[in-house]
């Protein structure tokens, strides 16, 4: 009896193979079987399943972060890019104007600038260029902008150069009035706010508000014909011999950026 007790498992089993093998007989007891034990299936696959579910949401959400500041930083770049054509476009616009200047620029070689600083105080108005010696800029050098004088050129190193501005106060250029040529001479006032005036113009003088001064060449430290500034103000203090003249400079010294120096003797 104890050797049969193992061997009725066994036999069970192969009577069950053989009917499998040779008959259908079993087939619709596999099916109810297998429907029955598919729960128990799902239930043993969830965790599996559940944990690919969550790995293939957390590579998408990755992908979706990793994309998201690839497109971020392209954007910042596009932008970047932007300004900077903004920029160029109208630092070309500026220097298109500067060329285009409303009066002749002379036929001796000029030399492009960009101003890189300004200093502007009651007693002194200077600004600083970003071509010097080694540009054959040179002291005593007129600088241009595209509505008339700048300045001139005081100091230069082998990189950079000051120009002393029109509305310096220690600044003298002869001028004349275009509408009748009569001359003076133009100097920037000791004052917190730019300005010029004229002096040396008798009391009988024809000059009107608008008048344009422009230089007139006399001592050759300014070529002749360059606009200056504009009449703001004219009167004749009790007796006092000159008049009174103020201008308006045309070059607009806080809102220069580029210049044109006039690189060779006059």
């Amino acid at each position: 009896m104890r050797l049969l007790k193992p061997l009725f498992p066994a036999l069970i089993a192969i009577i069950l193979i053989v009917l499998d093998a040779r008959f259908s007989t079993l087939d619709n007891l596999k099916r109810n079987s297998t429907a029955l034990l598919s729960p128990i299936y799902f239930l043993v696959d969830l965790p599996g399943q559940m944990m690919n579910w969550v790995s293939d949401k957390g590579s998408d959400t990755e992908q979706l972060i990793s994309e998201n500041e690839q497109l971020t930083n392209e954007l910042f770049e596009l932008k970047s890019k932007l300004q900077i054509y903004n920029n160029l476009v109208l630092e070309n616009q500026k220097i298109s104007r500067l060329i285009d200047a409303s009066y002749a620029l002379p036929a001796n070689t000029v030399k492009l600038a960009r101003v890189k600083s300004i200093a502007q105080s009651r007693l002194k108005r200077q600004l600083v260029i970003n071509k010097g010696s080694n540009d054959n800029i040179l002291a005593l050098q007129i600088v241009l902008g595209a509505n008339g004088v700048v300045g001139q050129i005081i100091q230069s190193t082998p990189f950079y150069a000051t120009v002393q501005l029109t509305t310096d106060p220690t600044q003298h250029i002869p001028v004349k009035n275009v509408r009748n040529g009569a001359r003076g001479i133009a100097k920037g006032l000791a004052a917190n706010k730019s300005g010029m005036k004229v002096e040396f113009m008798p009391s009988d003088s024809d000059v009107k508000l608008g008048d344009i001064f422009v230089t007139s060449g006399i001592g050759q430290s300014y070529p002749a014909g360059y606009p200056v500034g504009e009449v703001i103000e004219v009167s004749t203090p009790h007796d006092e011999t000159f008049l009174l003249i103020k201008l308006k400079p045309l070059e607009d010294m806080n809102e220069l950026e580029f210049v044109l120096v006039v690189s060779e003797p006059l």
